[in-house]
């Protein structure tokens, strides 16, 4: 499983694994200095909130969206593949949401208009309104996937399973943290580990990304079929030829 993920990825490129280890050590840190700072005091610095609109980790967390933006669409420019424009538009728009915190303002509008009560009216209205953004993006990248290189429709496959992470993290974990916060408040220890899952995972995520994407645009770097297996099993190869005793 471990020789796999190394393959799919492009780890096994030296520029590549050096990448993730400073991509890793970035997200691991400032996941590490949010816990200190909750728990000890240490730092004693709000910015280092991972909550906190506009502080270091969101900062970082836009600079990898807008990285992995950049590098899918250098990537469809140069191979002339849409679907790796619509990855492109994907993490833009993801960079987009975030900034300007679109999933926040539209849930409150989303739950006025469907008429959710509160504390159920947040967290219902986020996941309709991603839901309704992430399927219409989606949508455009398996048009894109239909047409594309085999070798382009592999990669997909990887940045797919790569999003499915990612949204587990930033949705799923999101909205579990919401109906917490509406029942216990901003306080508590789970309200802490919750919010280092949710953002300091979705950050994790991000760097892993950016990681694939540089290893394709910079290292030649192409996830091959067989390494990601068939239906998710290890692909078996055939036994060698036998030499006869004499």
């Amino acid at each position: 499983m471990r020789t796999r993920v190394v393959e799919a990825l492009g780890l096994h490129h030296r520029p590549v694994a050096g990448l993730f280890g400073m991509l890793l050590t970035v997200a691991l840190g400032l996941n590490l200095l949010f816990l200190t700072h909750k728990f000890l005091g240490v730092p004693d610095h709000d910015g280092f909130g991972l909550e906190q609109e506009r502080g270091i980790p969101a900062v970082v967390g836009f600079v990898f969206t807008a990285w992995a933006a950049g590098l899918a669409a250098y990537l469809a420019v140069v191979h002339r593949q849409a679907l790796l424009a619509g990855w492109s538009a994907l993490f833009a728009v993801l960079l987009a949401d975030d900034f300007f915190m679109l999933h926040e303002r539209m849930a409150k509008v989303i739950a006025a208009e469907l008429g959710i009560a509160q504390p159920y009216g947040p967290p219902i209205g986020e996941i309709v309104w991603l839901g309704s953004v992430g399927a219409t993006l989606l949508v455009a990248i398996a048009v894109g996937y239909r047409f594309a290189a085999p070798e382009w429709r592999t990669a997909s496959r990887v940045l797919l399973a790569l999003l499915g992470l990612l949204v587990l993290c930033g949705v799923g974990v999101d909205v579990v943290h919401g109906f917490t916060r509406a029942f216990t408040g901003t306080r508590g220890t789970w309200h802490v580990l919750l919010g280092s899952l949710e953002d300091g995972g979705e950050l994790l995520m991000l760097g892993v990304v950016v990681t694939f994407l540089y290893a394709q645009a910079f290292c030649g770097h192409r996830p091959q079929l067989e390494t990601l297996g068939a239906r998710g099993r290890p692909t078996r190869h055939a036994p060698g030829p036998r030499r006869l005793r004499r």
